[in-house]
């Protein structure tokens, strides 16, 4: 047991490790979290090589901001007995930046063999930091990526490609700020001993009737004072069945939901590895506008059970300054109903392969937008099923800023979806977009249009 300790530790991220430690520590079930892991606990998940990675720039306001969208790709071997991939990842920021930030828009992770159960999937990202490297004389934006699949074995291996978004800009041409976790000044890890900080919390979906559980969170930021906007970035997801059982899915889905500055200071917030976190307000009444955002993640992971218990982990930024703004659309995932599809037939709807569409917003009232990926559902139609290959992602993008007089700008985006299993079972997905917008425009009136960069920026890759 010692052995299965020490691996499941190192190779589980920072959102479940500790929980996992106390079931094989005690092999039972202890309804409290626990302890936070440690700086060490995390920087013992070995990095591994990206296998193929590219990046492309969709726009640029030279000396104001520029725009990113981007992939990584790494994989686990079969057998190895690890059931994590860790990547390290950076881009190039031009020099007129002085902040930048980096968010997650899909991932894509399949078994290299067959199909299988599973007992925990998800992709995080984590340890940004955005600094002048003296040696190339270049700004440089570095991140950790954290991709997880596994059946009860842990020995299936995986394959696993994740989608980002990189924005960075000039704070005074763009009035903007970002918190994207960590330590005091935003650093990570400065001492090996001390908990691992981010914006993040794992919990279970305990007190609950069906698959769907809701949560709540919230960042404090004093930068975030007196702003009318504070845009949550989403950074990843995860989930796990509890006692690491494996099952079939039925659906795996997500709703980062309507955020506000605002905290109540009757709610108990979930905050890292913490349940029962009332927000650290200066008397007994609620705020708002007070250096809070909070908001309601919805999850929802289930076989044809109703429902079984699990936990589900999230990790996000948050961004606010007087340039900025969201377009949150409605959006509301409910638990598939077993037996049962929103189609005629079971087996007459969906792919046997990725599924690709096509979307345009206009009308966006603001010099630059960028999509990010903050809801979607993943269900087979039906009936449960093995595991072969699941993801979802914002494959492309562009953003056509309003010109003068005109009502708003257009976004144009590709998401690619998949979950399948040997058998090429049918599926449904859905998701949702939601809007970053940066610099408003009032009365008709736009600025200087950035350059379209997308089509003419090379693509680059490596395998």
């Amino acid at each position: 047991m010692g052995t299965n300790l020490a691996r499941l530790r190192r190779g589980l991220w920072i959102l479940i490790v500790v929980f996992v430690a106390s079931w094989l520590t005690s092999c039972s079930f202890h309804p409290a979290l626990g302890p936070l892991v440690s700086c060490s606990d995390f920087e013992g998940v070995p990095i591994a090589p990206l296998t193929a990675q590219s990046s492309q720039v969709v726009f640029e306001q030279v000396g104001t901001v520029i725009a990113i969208h981007g992939s990584g790709s790494a994989k686990v071997d079969p057998g190895n007995g690890h059931i994590e991939v860790r990547v390290e990842q950076s881009q190039t920021i031009p020099l007129y930046a002085n902040q930048a930030a980096v968010f997650l828009n899909g991932w894509r992770e399949n078994y290299p063999g067959d199909d299988h159960y599973v007992s925990l999937l998800g992709t995080f990202l984590s340890k940004i930091n955005f600094a002048f490297d003296p040696n190339t004389k270049t700004n440089i934006l570095t991140w950790d990526a954290v991709g997880l699949l596994a059946d009860g074995s842990f020995k299936q291996g995986m394959a696993w490609t994740y989608t980002f978004t990189v924005v960075a800009w000039n704070s005074v041409n763009l009035n903007a700020v970002v918190d994207q976790g960590g330590g005091p000044g935003g650093q990570y890890c400065t001492d090996p001993n001390s908990p691992f900080v981010d914006n993040y919390f794992y919990a279970q979906n305990k007190n609950t009737n069906t698959a769907l559980s809701c949560f709540f969170s919230f960042i404090q930021n004093p930068a975030f004072a007196n702003t009318r906007t504070v845009a949550v970035l989403p950074r990843g997801t995860g989930y796990v069945w509890n006692f690491f059982e494996d099952h079939h899915i039925r659906q795996v889905a997500y709703n980062l939901d309507h955020s506000e500055i605002f905290a109540d200071h009757t709610r108990l917030y979930d905050k890292q590895g913490n349940d029962q976190t009332a927000a650290p307000l200066p008397d007994t009444a609620s705020h708002a506008d007070s250096g809070f955002v909070s908001w309601d993640p919805y999850a929802i992971f289930k076989d044809n059970d109703t429902r079984r218990d699990y936990i589900f982990a999230e990790v996000v930024s948050a961004m606010a300054g007087a340039d900025v703004g969201v377009v949150q659309p409605p959006y509301a995932i409910l638990p598939a109903d077993n037996g049962s599809s929103l189609f005629n037939g079971c087996g007459s709807v969906g792919s046997n392969g990725v599924v690709s569409q096509d979307f345009v917003i206009e009308d966006i009232p603001f010099q630059f937008a960028i999509p990010m990926l903050t809801g979607w559902d993943l269900e087979y139609l039906c009936d449960d099923h093995n595991v072969k290959e699941i993801g979802i992602w914002i494959d492309h993008w562009s953003y056509q800023s309003p010109g003068p007089g005109a009502a708003g700008g257009t976004l144009r985006y590709t998401v690619n979806s998949i979950l399948r299993d040997n058998d090429n079972n049918g599926f449904f997905s859905n998701h949702k977009i939601t809007i970053l917008g940066l610099k408003s425009i009032s009365g008709g009136k736009a600025g200087a249009a950035p350059s379209q960069a997308g089509s003419k920026a090379s693509k680059k890759k490596s395998s």
